[in-house]
């Protein structure tokens, strides 16, 4: 594998290299899962972190006025605590005493900038109508899981988390194309 600076990952990956993409995944995805897992999450919480940190930063990059101020690892792994924190939190997880990083502290919000929300359209415009319901309840209404499953009529939870699940790779993967 070809090493690159957190740099030109980041300059590739604002250009839609899916190379870049395939590089942060295979470079980043275990540190993610590692945290996930030592802080009581599963395999698949952990895909489902890094999908939403992968959105968080392909979002914070198009901003004219980003800039890397640590390292790429620090940067997500910061991002892939709150998340995980804030699923911890709305699914009263959260163990006393552990609290995210104040948002002050430059950690980036959700809130997509107008160039990355355009190419978040576009990637979700290349999956079933399903899924975009789905993950548009789930991300960007902030639909709990429970009200969710009720609404589309599954049977449990764990229908529910696979089905969310299923819809993150269709995203992931339409984000991999071209």
């Amino acid at each position: 594998m070809t090493t690159f600076t957190d740099q030109e990952l980041i300059l590739q990956l604002k250009a839609g290299d899916r190379h870049a993409t395939a590089v942060i995944y295979q470079v980043y995805f275990p540190m993610v899962t590692a945290y996930v897992q030592q802080h009581y999450g599963h395999p698949a919480d952990a895909e489902d972190v890094f999908q939403e940190v992968m959105l968080v930063l392909v979002q914070k990059i198009q901003s004219p006025d980003f800039r890397l101020t640590a390292s790429l690892k620090t940067y997500l792994y910061a991002i892939a605590r709150n998340c995980w924190t804030k699923r911890l939190r709305d699914n009263r997880l959260l163990l006393p005493g552990a609290e995210a990083i104040p948002e002050e502290a430059g950690m980036p919000d959700l809130f997509p900038d107008p160039p990355a929300t355009a190419r978040v359209q576009g990637w979700l415009a290349r999956i079933t109508d399903n899924c975009k319901h789905v993950l548009k309840a789930l991300f960007y209404s902030r639909q709990p899981m429970a009200l969710l499953a009720r609404k589309m009529g599954w049977k449990n939870k764990h229908t529910a988390d696979n089905q969310k699940y299923k819809c993150l790779q269709q995203l992931r993967k339409a984000a991999l194309e071209k």
